[in-house]
């Protein structure tokens, strides 16, 4: 075949390689499926169970990276707690947190690949407003010294 009858050929069936692309694509995503929300799913699991065995009025809500933060969100059930427990869940918590964070290895190897978390702990157990007791953020340098 000339390369004119080749340019030809695929001039012709342009729309069909398309669609057929295409097809294989969505046929590919529906049997092994995003890559991506498989990722994130597995990070959304681990993290649930990492800053979860801290205390269980802590629940993981949601994580994300931006740049190279890793924001993660966490509440905290106060409900039933006096206020000067309340009082002290800012230090207790950030203190709990950090150390968490920096004896594990492999929240130590996301700070060494040069991402930092960004942690808020929130209490929704309140009936009237939202509370931030903290955002606390890690980076590397903080673990190592």
């Amino acid at each position: 075949m000339s390369s004119e009858k080749i340019q030809l050929w695929f001039l012709v069936n342009a729309n069909k390689l398309y669609v057929a692309a295409a097809i294989f694509g969505a046929i590919f995503i529906l049997i092994w499926g995003d890559a991506s929300q498989w990722e994130y799913e597995e990070d959304k699991n681990h993290f649930s169970t990492f800053f979860s065995s801290i205390d269980s009025r802590i629940s993981f809500m949601r994580h994300g990276y931006s740049g190279t933060s890793l924001r993660v969100v966490l509440n905290f059930d106060a409900e039933g707690l006096t206020l000067d427990e309340i009082k002290s869940i800012t230090p207790k918590y950030k203190y709990l947190i950090l150390e968490r964070i920096c004896n594990d290895l492999e929240t130590l190897e996301i700070l060494e690949d040069g991402y930092y978390f960004d942690v808020d702990l929130r209490d929704t157990s309140s009936e009237h407003m939202f509370k931030n007791y903290f955002n606390l953020i890690v980076k590397h340098e903080r673990c190592v010294t």
